[in-house]
């Protein structure tokens, strides 16, 4: 495996590795190595040590050498002139009328590359703000685009808890924040209260949030029934540190403050693995408990929820009442001859119990008449029967087979 060493170039920035050679650093050193952008000063974060070969990118750059008092100045120089591009780039941004805000500038090592940090709420063309930075600066410019996170962490500060923050402090990368972690610790959802100098949520949420887990697992859940010495009552807050559950009991004035040891429950199912006092709010069967032979005055409770598909529970809306909704399927009229002068064979009727006797049309499904005009449907007979004698002719209008199309009124 081979030896690198991890180097940080800026302020709680990231971790690099670099190749020591035949070196050894202690961490705290200032060093000048080799990246992409030139040479640049940066400090160990991590001393010299072995690593895996598939945590390292190839190629591994090495380290030049150990920083010197006339390297520090010289690096105090390029501060200065970070500070004279920053009111550079200011005046050109004001003249150009670009929406961008300037957050810092980033001077090489050796002073060929500037780097500048910039806050927008869209794409930005500053192609001409390069040009005239080029010919302000003589030398190399990049402009780069970040975040709100990413701010705060470039400029630095403090946060309300009167301590540095923990981006610019020690943070190397940021974490993703939900706020399901506010939630889990009890916080009150202000976003003054758990919001740090970005308007995002506090990193530091996330610090405590496997240790709030693991001590909530034996906790009951939000709005959950337990037997309590002082009666059955409804969980309303939990403190998951302490291990104490304040209960409201009907009978009493006020809730009520007990140790986790003092009450009788049963955790839902998934609560145990999951931890989380209020997930466990959609689990399939919660069933109070009864009371034990310790607590004798505590009245038992006999309330279960029954699971859907049990035989306790009650049946549904559409098991109780048929979809009427549902269209009847249309059938075809059974009567159609099998040849063009074949006769259509008469209706058999079925007689029913009492000895009474049922029409052809009534045993006949309802059809409905088609709405085109010259549409031919499959319930007619292939010959066309002949006209009463007492019919009125047919007119051309209307030819044999054909239903008239009605017309619709105005309204």
């Amino acid at each position: 495996m081979p030896i690198v060493v991890g180097v940080s170039l800026r302020t709680a920035g990231r971790i690099y590795y670099f190749n020591p050679g035949t070196e050894l650093f202690e961490r705290g050193e200032h060093v000048l190595v080799e990246t992409a952008r030139g040479i640049e000063l940066g400090r160990v974060k991590l001393p010299s040590h072995e690593v895996a070969d598939d945590q390292i990118v190839p190629p591994l750059k090495a380290v030049v050498r150990r920083a010197t008092p006339d390297d520090a100045a010289r690096d105090a120089l390029n501060r200065e002139r970070e500070a004279r591009a920053m009111e550079i780039c200011k005046r050109l941004v004001d003249r150009l009328n670009l929406p961008m805000r300037l957050i810092d500038a980033q001077y090489t090592f050796d002073g060929s590359h500037v780097l500048i940090h910039f806050l927008a709420d869209n794409r930005v063309d500053f192609r001409e703000l390069v040009r005239e930075l080029a010919h302000e600066l003589r030398t190399r410019i990049e402009l780069r685009q970040v975040g709100v996170r990413d701010e705060a962490k470039l400029l630095g500060g403090y946060g309300i808890c009167g301590r540095q923050l923990c981006c610019s402090a020690f943070l190397s990368s940021f974490m993703p924040v939900a706020i399901n972690t506010a939630k889990e610790q009890g916080l009150a959802l202000n976003p003054q209260k758990i919001s740090g100098m970005c308007g995002r949520l506090m990193c530091c949420l996330s610090f405590e949030h496997e240790c709030y887990r693991e001590e909530g697992k034996g906790l009951p859940r939000i709005n959950s029934m337990v037997a309590t010495p002082h009666g059955a009552g409804k969980v309303t807050k939990l403190n998951v540190l302490a291990r104490q559950v304040e209960v409201t009991i009907p009978e009493l004035p006020s809730p009520l403050w007990f140790p986790v040891n003092e009450l009788e429950f049963t955790l839902a199912a998934g609560q145990a693995a999951s931890g989380c006092g209020g997930c466990a709010a959609h689990a399939e069967d919660v069933v109070l408990p009864v009371p034990n032979e310790a607590m004798p005055h505590v009245a038992p409770i006999h309330e279960t929820i029954p699971v859907a598909g049990s035989e306790d529970a009650e049946p549904s809306r559409l098991e109780e009442q048929p979809n009427h909704r549902r269209r009847r399927p249309r059938r075809r009229n059974a009567n159609i001859p099998t040849a063009p002068n074949q006769a259509a064979p008469p209706p058999v009727t079925a007689e029913p119990a009492n000895g009474s006797t049922q029409s052809p049309q009534a045993s006949r499904p309802r059809r409905r008449k088609p709405r085109g005009g010259n549409t031919a449907t499959a319930s007619m007979p292939l010959t066309t029967p002949a006209p009463p004698d007492n019919a009125a002719p047919r007119t051309a209008a209307t030819p044999a087979g054909s239903v008239r199309r009605r017309r619709r009124r105005r309204r």
